[in-house]
């Protein structure tokens, strides 16, 4: 909501340009060199999804091990903009993960990381006295490379420490109507979440297969003019953990091994009061389809319900049966012994919802008879949509 901008000084001496920003109260001091200038990642009318992205204590980078990560921003007075990326010594020399970006609402460029000297330029010979927009997701990463542990940040993970731009450039506000919304929203998902398969099954697995750019999940946040963190974890469950050493998404009494409340292993994503900041106004979670144990399903659901609840009050919370309808009387179950809370709503698609998704074996709707199609899943997204529109309603929330 800050309608502050901030211009970027040369008033400075040069220092090198892989120095990064410091924050001084509420003035940001940009590093300038003779290449240009270094836009920090903190800078205020940079958006980060919200519950997505870690951003370091000092400012100096932000992570997010998450497909479907996303930033937008809107800046004038540059003629290039270049990406920063940092990296550790763990990260593979491999292909592990897919970018993908648009600058002034341009068709998507796709990069595949790694890339040389760790820098992306996202755009060149820019007209400096007009303003442009920029969109970037993590589109897909590779489930096989780890993704929550790891000496510096998980290996399969995007860091970047900010945008090489012109000295004379200077952020702008997104506009509230047709780039930000106002609405923020969370869902916890599997591999259904994060994309896999949307554009099929072949023989070049998740950098060919998955796009998490075009599921359901973004289609609802649509719908429902929010923007939405997607925390979905490929084979993750409320009992079991997901693809690259991912834990699950709950094991009460044992936060080592819980991951809603982390970015990462030992990067909470709660303020030190314990609650989600800023307070999202919607969580969904769709988790079950790779669970097993139906009792525990309900026990470790409605331990995920309450401590939710205690990190959002005020959130309007979805628990959501999965697609398939896999898990669906313990998810019931778990929902009924949290019934007592008002802002909490059941979705369950039922038999309409299932259709192509809840059997192995290819067909229109699925490659593989689990994971939705792209042309599926916005019918799912527009499925979950009603239902949770017409709840919002009848609470007055909409």
């Amino acid at each position: 909501g800050c309608n502050v901008s901030f211009n970027i000084t040369t008033s400075m001496m040069l220092v090198p340009s892989s120095v990064l920003c410091v924050v001084v109260v509420a003035f940001l001091v940009f590093v300038s060199s003779s290449h240009g200038a270094l836009l920090p990642p903190s800078d205020p009318l940079w958006y980060w999804t919200d519950y997505n992205w870690y951003h370091h204590p000092q400012g100096l980078y932000v992570q997010s091990v998450n497909p479907g990560s996303y930033f937008k921003l809107n800046i004038t007075g540059t003629s290039s903009l270049v990406l920063n990326l940092l990296s550790n010594a763990s990260q593979p020399t491999t292909p592990y993960m897919t970018l993908r970006y648009s600058v002034d609402n341009a068709p998507y460029v796709d990069v595949v990381l790694p890339v040389p000297s760790n820098t992306i330029t996202l755009a060149k010979n820019l007209t400096t006295s007009t303003s442009h927009y920029v969109i970037f997701y993590i589109k897909n990463s590779s489930q096989g490379v780890a993704r929550w542990f790891g000496n510096g940040g998980p290996p399969c993970s995007l860091q970047i420490a900010g945008m090489t731009v012109d000295a004379t450039a200077k952020t702008l506000p997104l506009d509230p109507v047709t780039t930000l919304h106002a609405k923020r929203m969370i869902i916890y998902w599997d591999s259904i979440g994060e994309g896999v398969r949307t554009l099929g099954l072949s023989s070049g697995g998740d950098l060919t297969d998955n796009d998490s750019t075009i599921t359901w999940a973004m289609a609802l946040a649509a719908a429902l003019k929010a923007e939405i963190s997607v925390i979905g974890f490929g084979a993750q469950g409320y009992t079991r953990g997901g693809s690259g050493a991912v834990v699950p998404l709950i094991t009460p009494g044992n936060p080592q091994q819980t991951a809603w409340n982390q970015y990462f292993d030992a990067h909470s994503r709660l303020t030190s009061s314990g609650l989600f900041s800023p307070a999202p106004d919607y969580i969904f979670c769709g988790h079950g389809t790779n669970d097993g144990d139906a009792s525990l399903v309900t026990t470790n659901a409605l331990a995920w319900l309450q401590a939710v609840r205690a990190a959002a009050p005020n959130a309007e919370i979805f628990l959501c049966v999965p697609f398939g309808r896999f898990q669906e009387n313990a998810i019931q179950t778990a929902y009924q012994k949290f019934a007592g809370d008002k802002r909490t709503t059941l979705i369950d698609l039922g038999l309409p919802g299932a259709v192509g998704v809840s059997a192995w074996g290819a067909s229109v709707y699925s490659a593989d008879g689990i994971h939705p199609l792209g042309p599926r899943d916005g019918q799912l997204g527009s499925m979950l949509a009603v239902q949770a529109t017409a709840a919002l309603a009848e609470k007055g929330q909409i």
